[in-house]
């Protein structure tokens, strides 16, 4: 599933458990997109996040783990914590990357059942802006 804000674009996969879009990991990625603006006037863009949380609306029973910096927000849900963050992100490339990768069988020891990636969007142009360039 995909959609945007207007700040984020959202791409997530179906929650293998259900075989639905998981409410409860779009509402806690918006979570994080909000976040993430709040801190902004108080960090750089290389300021990261990471941790976990319950998601406490999933019917499953289910802990995300989740990274978050300004331009990227990625959420793994059901992901083993032993896995590192940097092998599930190799992972999600896979998956929401525009490259063609690979990784050997067995790098992670749990699949994550469902996975989201928030891209911030570049910001728009003020319509002021745009009639001073024309002008």
């Amino acid at each position: 599933m995909i959609w945007k804000t207007t700040t984020h674009e959202f791409t997530a996969t179906l929650c293998q458990k259900t075989g639905k879009t998981c409410p409860a990991l779009a509402q806690m990625a918006r979570a994080l997109a909000e976040a993430m603006a709040t801190a902004q006037p108080m960090t750089t863009s290389e300021f990261e996040v990471d941790g976990s949380s319950e998601l406490t609306h999933c019917d499953e029973g289910c802990t995300a783990r989740f990274r978050a910096s300004p331009a990227r927000i990625r959420v793994y849900c059901g992901a083993n914590t032993s896995d590192s963050a940097d092998t599930l992100d190799e992972y999600a490339d896979m998956m929401f990357g525009p490259d063609f990768s690979t990784l050997p069988a067995g790098v992670l020891a749990t699949l994550p059942c469902a996975m989201l990636q928030a891209s911030a969007l570049a910001p728009r142009p003020s319509h002021q802006v745009v009639q001073q360039a024309t002008a």
